[in-house]
């Protein structure tokens, strides 16, 4: 197909302007949750949370989908071992606390199996918007001989759809908005074309969650390895994946008993404040 020269503007983080032609969203999306099986799963993160006091606290997390149901669990070698349940930002912990968030997307992005679901969460919290996944002006039909083709006549150029840098390299870039002082943009790896970061923009101050190092998980899909979060243009969290599986049979049925008995454990203060920074945009 013939490729349309687009001049591509930057976002907040200072990227380049280039000229390039950018992949359909619906190609993105499709790429991004290839290999993706409807069966319950696993995820395992080590993260390293700064504290507003300076002190780093070490939590291993297991996030799990079972059954439509999303559980999580939180151990620190200090503060002990406790479990929670998600549903639509919020986490509530067998302690009667509860701890909200400003975006599902993160948990989304590792728990959910279909694509289009994914794109829904996105598009309800305004990283992105609906029209920027019409490919052709109405009327253009692309058949028959591609040297008959006008793509630059028919192909849409969406202005908030474009390329640019990012930690993990270069990036497909959605926003949700042209307002650059309150937006919120996805980042797609160029190469791999799956998530590489969630951008929130509030004034003068940039929080996101940045992916990296990419690996394909065997009879799964593509997954980062390597996280990190800047709250307010400050990183405060590393973040490592440590193992991602599928959950069948009796290690399904094992998971939800442990899963039962650590949620009844109360939630250590300090534990909570840790656990607030690293679920406030997830």
């Amino acid at each position: 197909m013939k490729k349309t020269a687009v001049l591509l503007l930057g976002l907040s983080i200072g990227a380049l302007q280039s000229f390039g032609f950018v992949p359909p969203l619906t190609l993105v999306f499709k790429t991004c949750y290839e290999g993706r099986k409807p069966q319950p799963t696993e995820t395992v993160f080590r993260h390293q949370v700064t504290l507003r006091t300076g002190e780093v606290l070490n939590i291993e997390e297991k996030l799990a989908e079972i059954g439509g149901k999303t559980y999580l669990t939180f151990r620190s070698p200090t503060y002990g071992e406790v479990g929670a349940t998600w549903n639509r930002g919020l986490y509530a912990f067998g302690s009667d606390r509860k701890i909200s968030s400003k975006s599902q997307a993160f948990v989304s992005f590792f728990t959910l199996q279909s694509s289009d679901r994914f794109r829904d969460v996105l598009l309800d919290e305004n990283f992105l918007r609906r029209d920027q996944f019409e490919q052709y002006r109405t009327g253009f039909v692309p058949q028959g001989d591609p040297a008959t083709w006008d793509i630059k006549a028919g192909y849409i150029v969406h202005p908030l759809v474009f390329f640019s840098k990012a930690p993990a390299g270069f990036a497909i870039v959605a926003a949700g908005s042209d307002d650059l002082r309150a937006r919120k943009a996805v980042f797609f790896d160029k190469e791999k074309m799956v998530v590489s970061r969630f951008e929130w923009r509030e004034g003068n101050q940039t929080t996101a969650w940045n992916f990296q190092n990419f690996k394909k998980v065997a009879g799964d899909g593509t997954y980062p390895f390597e996280l990190s979060f800047a709250l307010e243009d400050k990183e405060i969290i590393k973040t490592g994946v440590v193992s991602r599986q599928y959950l069948k049979g009796k290690t399904r049925s094992q998971w939800l008993e442990r899963f039962s008995s650590l949620s009844k454990n109360p939630l250590n203060p300090q534990m909570e404040e840790a656990l607030k920074l690293l679920l406030s945009y997830r």
